[in-house]
């Protein structure tokens, strides 16, 4: 399961936003079922970032959001981000955080 998370800074809020996604990939990495977990920045677009982190499983990926780091990384993107935009596997990307928050709050 691939989930795949777009982000632009908001103004003035790219090195911020950066390096809190840096600080966050450790956590995610050590996370059940995480694969592999990357922050990248677009070659086009320097204000755009891209979170990429691969699964085992879709309920793996549902115990991450839910978790206390999953919280933080939301967080950080509702604060710092101005647009984001969310896919998961090869679906087209989603506007915003709501699928991440509806699952989040699924028990």
């Amino acid at each position: 399961m691939k989930l795949t998370i777009e982000l632009r800074a908001r103004n003035g809020k790219f090195q911020e936003l950066y390096q809190t996604l840096q600080a966050i990939l450790p956590m995610i990495r050590n996370e059940k079922g995480c694969l592999d977990c990357h922050v990248y920045r677009d070659v086009e677009d320097e204000e755009v970032l891209f979170l990429s982190a691969y699964w085992k499983s879709r309920a793996d990926l549902e115990h991450y959001v839910r978790s206390e780091s999953g919280g933080a990384l939301l967080g950080a993107i509702d604060l710092l981000s101005e647009t984001t935009k969310v896919g998961f596997n090869r679906e087209a990307p989603c506007e915003g955080t709501d699928t991440l928050k509806k699952m989040r709050k699924k028990i």
